[in-house]
């Protein structure tokens, strides 16, 4: 099978969280048995020497309606896997991917209509015969209709099959209407029943109607998103195609995240000998300045800082969290409102708290394996992947009750247990599970027992991909 895999964001290139990890994961498995191609932009925040990153002498002449923008395509072959970026002065040549400390980019619909402009250019210069286009979030939802409509006003007709994955429904990519004319389709594009959205355009919604099949990166997201609570405003749309959606959980590359031959952390460690996991967390106590003791809960937070990740509900519970006997270390860029908030915790609490306001793929491994337990508030949670790293690492996830948090993670008591789900987005609750589990963490035995099972836990790439192969084999017989 011919599969193009594109992202606005692929680890190790360049990535701003989970979405990163994923488009780097499948591509990787699904190659053992397939061809794969990906294709992502070229930021400026990629090291094109460090990674072996060539021009091709490709040149793709974008055009916006009323004027023209050149796209270079440079490429770089690993493991089986051929990268395509798509390379420019004027979109991608800045430090961030989509925004910087001031918010999102104002020209974010320009740089990735660009940017999916130039894929379906480069399926036709190189004249790739392509089975399956698959499309993650809004950045790419619009190749679907690309593909069939054309980039340049002109009726293409393609054959290819496209699916379109819903990592996060929060960002749909919406935009002022007047900049549809900037796509060059048709105007019966901007209707209800494709582009339109509340007198905006919704890049998100014409993916949704337009490409073969969707799906979200959990079964339990799958069902959600069709409930108005959840769909975000899609909700309609959604279940006008619930038959052609599908929810494939998530999988990690456990080549990358093992704590038995993981090279970023201190010192190794396997389910059969924790004593490594000791020494890990002691380094990290060093590292953070905080007073090096072994028996305290050290408890961590790797997120994104923003609403979502549940630092409202954090922030609202901290006054009787720091009346526990307990450290708490965060790791995070996001709203500089929380970077400030988790900054003013800190100076409040200097011997309780520690933050590493910055994105470190190191330091990342680092908090998994040293910490005890892992604070997952999150309002909402598509799947989620830092829940899946801790459990590998014996690092017990204490998480809300939603999304692939709950296909992911089973709640303490139960026998097949290996973590801990609070039931209700209030503090209240929040504590009360917080507080089962540090009385827990106290009684060595059931604890070690829930580290044994949470280490045990299978989410494989390998299985992921397999899930992926089913669905597209799905469509093409469609």
């Amino acid at each position: 099978m011919n599969i193009l895999f594109i992202s606005s964001e692929i680890i190790p290139f360049a990535s701003s969280g989970g979405l990163g990890d994923v488009c780097a994961a499948l591509p990787k498995a699904l190659s053992r048995n397939n061809n794969i191609l990906c294709v992502m932009p070229l930021y400026g925040c990629i090291d094109k020497k460090k990674y072996s990153i060539k021009p091709t002498g490709l040149k793709l002449n974008i055009s916006f309606s009323n004027s023209m923008h050149i796209g270079n395509v440079f490429s770089q072959s690993y493991e089986n896997i051929t990268t395509y970026f798509i390379q420019s002065n004027d979109f991608f040549d800045r430090e961030y991917l989509y925004g910087d400390e001031y918010g999102d980019y104002d020209d974010n619909f320009e740089r990735f209509l660009f940017f999916q402009k130039a894929v379906v250019q480069l399926i036709d210069l190189l004249n790739l015969k392509i089975d399956i286009v698959h499309c993650n979030d809004w950045q790419s939802s619009l190749v679907p209709i690309f593909l069939k409509y054309g980039t340049q006003g002109k009726l293409r007709l393609g054959n290819e099959k496209t699916l379109l994955t819903i990592h996060n429904l929060a960002h749909q990519g919406i935009f002022d209407n007047k900049k549809f004319y900037l796509m060059q389709l048709p105007l019966s594009c901007f209707s209800d029943k494709m582009l339109e959205f509340y007198g905006n355009l919704n890049c998100f919604k014409g993916g949704l109607i337009e490409a073969d099949a969707v799906n979200t990166v959990s079964p339990s997201y799958a069902k959600e998103i069709l409930l108005e609570d959840n769909g975000r405003g899609l909700h309609g749309v959604l279940n006008s195609r619930s038959d052609k959606i599908h929810g494939i959980l998530n999988g990690v590359d456990y080549e990358r995240w093992s704590p038995d031959s993981d090279s970023y952390i201190q010192c190794n460690y396997s389910i059969n000998d924790l004593s490594g996991k000791i020494i890990c967390k002691k380094n990290l106590q060093e590292i953070l300045n905080l007073e090096q003791r072994p028996n305290v809960p050290l408890i961590s937070m790797v997120s994104r800082l923003t609403h979502q990740k549940g630092l409202d509900l954090l922030a609202e519970s901290f006054e009787q969290l720091m009346t526990k006997d307990i450290q708490i270390i965060f790791l995070g860029t996001g709203e500089l409102k929380y970077e400030e908030q988790i900054k003013n915790l800190e100076k409040k609490w200097p011997n309780k708290i520690a933050a590493k306001i910055e994105f470190s793929s190191s330091l990342a491994h680092k908090f998994f394996a040293g910490s005890d337990m892992f604070l997952m508030p999150s309002m909402f949670e598509p799947c989620g992947q830092s829940q899946i790293f801790s459990m590998r690492y014996g690092t017990i996830p204490i998480a809300f009750r939603t999304g692939g948090l709950i296909d992911t993670i089973t709640d303490y008591p139960k026998k097949s247990s290996t973590g801990f789900l609070f039931n209700d987005f209030n503090s209240i609750s929040f504590l009360e599970k917080i507080d089962f589990a540090i009385e827990t963490y106290n009684d060595s035995s059931k604890w070690s027992k829930i580290v044994n099972r949470a280490m045990k836990s299978d989410f494989s790439v390998n299985q992921m991909s397999k899930n992926y192969i089913n669905l597209y084999q799905k469509i093409l017989s469609n």
